[in-house]
């Protein structure tokens, strides 16, 4: 049974009654974000009451709503009977399949008119009952113009849900709703600006994204850092673009979010109410600029045909600068240039990071850096074990010395016959030496290993 089965299997189970349905009242909600379009919602919503039993709808709610995650919470008096998830324009299908039964006029290709009850709705097909008592089958994709008599009782033109009440007296009634829903998402930015070999400042703030259908006025804004399991996914969702931000949308929010443990995630919570509006992306400060400890490093693995890779290193500790969880993201790198004017250096993206982590930025390619590997024997010893030379030559047009480290992927397997230069087995298939080369010099790391397999 598929989603759109599964809802209308619902909405079969409850009451439906005669009166108009009513509507409520929503105030500020809470909302817990997660990192890839999902979102923990709990909101307060005052229902008005027409008698001891009753049928109340409850709507400005997510288009992406996971229906199976609904929580509905009542004042002890009043008794819960069943809930049903209510879109009839959820699409075009949507609308015909909740006409059926009722009046139309259809008009085909050709100003072919067809009139009478529409029977039976399909992707292909519509069927009417015409007047004569005939069935007439019309292509969907002929067909030009469907007419509705009347609109259907109660037509739910916006995502919504029926709750069925009894027991309660009438007037007023609070309720507690939360529910999972699909189309609220955030990242985090982080900004390195290096202005010193050993030295730069970082800072971060995150992007929330609003595609949802509904505004969230003063919501209660929390994101959730760390990825939960889910047992299957929710409903499919139209895709639906983001409008290009506003200035006030743009621009960054100063209030700095605050950080806490929760479970095996992390949790960032804005000080004040927020509110996120539909197709809308919005910046909030997470960590203000601070000064952090660097360390160039230069990589060439595997005789890397783009050469030599520049890179960065810091620890997230206390005593670099940092000392708090970094939520993974994309990192941007800066640099001052000619007149104390920064420039883009490049950009890479970080996993989510624990205090006390080593965190290694790729930053490009360096350009006074050259490398070239070359094997220089390679020969059979037997069906399963080869002997093998590499030359590998480092030039350095800086005007200072650096320390380039080489990385090898060998078999695991493998033994290291000779080296011209100390050698570390980073892990079982990866041989790394670290080559000094002096100002405006080379170095040539030659070894030697045996291959088995």
């Amino acid at each position: 049974m598929n989603w759109r089965q599964q809802t209308l299997a619902c909405a079969a189970l409850v009451t439906v009654l005669c009166q108009p349905l009513a509507a409520a009242t929503a105030s500020g909600p809470a909302v817990a974000v997660y990192a890839h379009d999902l979102a923990f919602v709990q909101e307060s919503r005052t229902l008005e009451l027409h008698g001891r039993r009753d049928s109340l709808r409850i709507e400005d709610l997510p288009e992406a709503l996971d229906f199976s995650s609904v929580r509905v919470q009542v004042d002890k008096s009043a008794h819960l009977l069943g809930l049903a998830w209510r879109w009839d324009m959820a699409s075009g299908s949507a609308l015909l399949e909740s006409a059926r039964g009722q009046r139309v006029r259809v008009v085909a290709r050709g100003e072919r008119i067809s009139e009478g009850v529409l029977a039976a709705v399909d992707g292909e097909w519509l069927v009417v009952s015409l007047d004569d008592g005939t069935l007439s089958t019309l292509a969907r994709a002929a067909v030009e113009e469907v007419r509705l008599a009347s609109a259907a009782q109660g037509l739910a033109l916006h995502p919504a849900i029926e709750v069925v009440l009894e027991g309660a007296r009438p007037g007023p009634l609070r309720l507690e709703l939360s529910y999972l829903t699909g189309g609220l998402s955030w990242s985090a930015e982080h900004v390195l600006v290096r202005h010193d070999e050993a030295a730069a400042r970082w800072s971060a703030f995150v992007q929330v994204r609003n595609a949802t259908g509904r505004d969230f006025v003063d919501a209660d804004l929390r994101l959730i850092a760390g990825e939960p399991q889910r047992s299957g996914a929710g409903p499919a969702r139209r895709a639906v673009p983001l409008m290009a931000a506003t200035d006030e949308a743009a621009a960054v929010e100063k209030a700095v979010l605050q950080e806490e443990a929760f479970a095996e995630y992390h949790l960032y919570t804005l000080p004040h109410p927020a509110t996120l509006r539909d197709r809308e992306v919005q910046n909030l400060v997470m960590l203000e600029e601070r000064e952090v400890a660097v360390a160039p490093r230069y990589l060439y693995r595997d005789g890397d045909p783009l050469g030599v890779r520049a890179q960065l290193e810091l620890r997230n500790d206390p005593a670099s600068g940092l000392g708090v969880p970094l939520p993974g993201g994309r990192v941007r790198m800066y640099e001052e240039g000619g007149a104390g004017k920064l420039l883009f250096a490049g950009e890479t993206t970080i996993g989510h990071t624990p205090v006390g982590e080593k965190l290694t930025l790729d930053v490009g390619r360096a350009f006074d850096l050259r490398a070239e590997r070359t094997v220089t024997m390679d020969r059979r010893l037997s069906d399963r074990e080869r002997e093998r030379s590499v030359q590998i030559e480092l030039r350095n047009h800086k005007p200072a010395p650096v320390t380039v480290v080489v990385e090898e992927s060998v078999p695991p397997d493998t033994e290291l016959m000779r080296s011209t230069l100390p050698v570390v087995r980073a892990d079982a298939s990866t041989l790394r030496f670290d080559a000094a080369v002096p100002a405006a010099g080379s170095t040539t790391l030659e070894y030697v290993v045996r291959l088995r397999w």
